[in-house]
């Protein structure tokens, strides 16, 4: 079980994806993130969404929706019984994709882009290398989360805000230019 660590779902648990495959964000990591952005009133979309907790803590503290992205059917699943768990369906759109697919042709805008793949194999740079300027709604904020020493190298429609380091991780927020 994962807890929703602010907001209105504070102190709530909710499913993690059954079976070893995924890693969950730490609740210092999540803390973290949501300290340094504010998503109230703004739309988000998670990749590599897993359990959906990120969404689920962007929506618990305020984000009007939130975009789940997961090639993993078991992880979809999870996403749709957690939303169901604290009613929020209708808050919550998934897509059971490849989240390079995704970027490359979603034709949608969102104020806050979570990235957040298995650590280690340089996913994070190749999503950043796909993306399309118009995903991102002019100001809106990216969030990387990925190993630490990781070599992340972003868009020139991107520029670096906060980078903090907890343990192993190393959260990237930046911002359209």
């Amino acid at each position: 079980m994962i807890r929703i660590t602010g907001g209105i779902f504070k102190g709530r648990f909710i499913y993690d994806v059954p079976g070893k495959r995924t890693r969950p964000t730490t609740s210092i990591v999540k803390q973290a993130v949501f300290n340094m952005v504010d998503v109230d009133g703004k739309s988000f979309l998670d990749l590599f969404c897993g359990s959906c907790a990120v969404l689920i803590e962007a929506i618990s503290r305020g984000a009007c929706c939130g975009y789940g992205v997961d090639i993993s059917l078991k992880a979809i699943a999870t996403c749709k019984n957690n939303a169901k768990l604290l009613e929020i369906e209708d808050k919550v759109t998934l897509y059971k994709a490849n989240a390079l697919s995704f970027v490359r042709s979603s034709g949608m805008g969102f104020d806050v882009i979570y990235i957040d793949p298995p650590y280690g194999l340089g996913i994070a740079q190749k999503v950043l290398k796909a993306m399309k300027e118009d995903i991102l709604n002019p100001d809106g904020i990216l969030i990387i989360e990925e190993r630490r020493g990781e070599k992340i190298t972003l868009p020139p429609f991107l520029k670096e805000e906060k980078v903090k380091i907890y343990g192993d991780t190393t959260i990237i927020v930046a911002r359209r230019v």
